[in-house]
């Protein structure tokens, strides 16, 4: 293993991302602060910066093992943040544990994507890394069973119930969201890893390599190591890598002995080698992560590397809150980062009808055929409701297609 490239972030970044940046890099590998680099701090934008890419409970893991000049409030202030995710990620695993056995109990498969199980492989701590919900992978054909199934537990489906015209929605999208009113917690349960359309390994194959955690009273079956690597590497670039956090993931990972071959098979041939090839560059210009041998050859690729500059623009300025501007950057950057069959199934995808054209002009079910011929005027019907001109329906919706 080599690491591919060295401290380029320098003038770039700030130079409390430069401290946050160098504190991760030393508490991945226990390695003492031989110098001071604490003169000039802004502290609180070092919080806020570790606030905002989640990275805060390994920062107080890290800085409360070692003697260095951080004031004792930034390290409260972290220990504080610290002790609430440990309670959040303490809840998460206990809910996690009675939805497997609950989808277990109605026939379900499931595997456990990220969450508190994800924290626990990765960094041996669940209370290491932050999550908001859990993420749960089912087989599509299960999604009305374990819709009912959340249900009785109480989860209510917050998605905005859109006309389903001619079944698009199950393959546009790649999961729905449920929250339990009293507690707030969120599930989302997957029916694919990504957004279609596109390829992907389907949920037998990845039944077949999945691993076994013990929680609570039973099972809870989670990725294998090579689909979890591959999986959070097309999370983060979809993401834009804007969070650290998801950096020191891969980090952890390419410092395994995983399957590397294995990863390198499945990366061709699902057309995803130049994400992981982003991802190392990345990883390893952020951590000095070793990049394995088998997967050399993707950094090399020309796609890996020339959307770096927008991720690092990413990461240096959120996708939080983003003005328009950024977030039209990042909507090509997304399209950028689709393999080319991906590509072009996501053109041809746009022909096919959706939820808002159903919403424009409501049509019984027996001529949804319709809106195919329909799809361009309707389209054009929305984008002059944005001038103020009439719509076909009360409240024209203008975000969607």
């Amino acid at each position: 293993m080599t690491a591919i490239v060295r401290d380029e972030n320098v003038g770039f970044f700030c130079d409390e991302m430069a401290l946050l940046q160098d504190l991760l890099r030393r508490s991945a590998a226990e390695a003492s602060m031989d110098d001071d680099p604490f003169a000039s701090v802004d502290w609180p934008r070092f919080l806020k910066l570790a606030k905002n890419h989640r990275v805060y409970p390994v920062l107080s893991a890290y800085l409360n093992k070692k003697t260095t000049e951080i004031p004792d409030y930034v390290k409260a202030e972290l220990d504080t943040e610290s002790r609430y995710n440990r309670f959040k990620m303490l809840s998460l695993a206990a809910e996690m544990s009675r939805i497997s056995a609950c989808l277990a109990s109605g026939g379900i498969r499931s595997l456990v994507l990220k969450g508190p199980l994800l924290a626990q492989d990765l960094y041996g701590d669940l209370s290491k890394r932050t999550s908001k919900d859990l993420d749960i992978l089912i087989p599509a054909a299960k999604l009305d069973k374990a819709r009912s199934l959340l249900a009785e537990l109480g989860y209510e489906c917050e998605r905005e119930q859109l006309p389903n015209v001619l079944n698009g929605w199950k393959w546009r999208h790649h999961h729905v969201s449920f929250i339990h009113p009293s507690h707030s917690l969120q599930i989302e349960i997957h029916w694919r890893l990504a957004p279609g359309p596109g390829r992907e390994p389907g949920f037998d194959d990845l039944w077949s390599r999945r691993r076994e955690h013990s929680f609570g009273s039973g099972q809870v079956a989670y990725l294998g190591p090579e689909d979890q690597f591959l999986y959070l590497i097309h999370h983060g670039a979809r993401h834009g890598w804007f969070r650290l956090r998801w950096l020191c993931d891969i980090d952890v990972l390419a410092r395994r002995e995983l399957d590397w071959s294995s990863c390198a098979r499945l990366s061709a041939r699902y057309g995803t080698g130049h994400l992981v090839g982003q991802a190392l560059i990345l990883a390893s210009r952020f951590f000095h992560t070793p990049v394995p041998k088998e997967l050399e050859s993707f950094t090399r690729l020309k796609r890996a590397g020339e959307r770096i500059p927008q991720v690092l623009l990413f990461i240096r300025e959120s996708l939080e809150n983003a003005p328009p501007e950024r977030v039209r950057t990042y909507e090509r950057y997304l399209f950028a980062i689709k393999p080319r069959r991906q590509k072009l199934l996501y053109l041809l995808s746009l022909l096919y009808p959706y939820p808002m054209d159903a919403k424009t002009l409501p049509l019984p079910a027996s001529f949804h055929f319709l809106y195919f011929p329909l799809r361009p005027v309707l389209w054009i019907w929305r984008k002059l409701d944005r001038t103020g001109k009439p719509s076909l329906v009360k409240g024209g919706e203008s975000k969607l297609l």
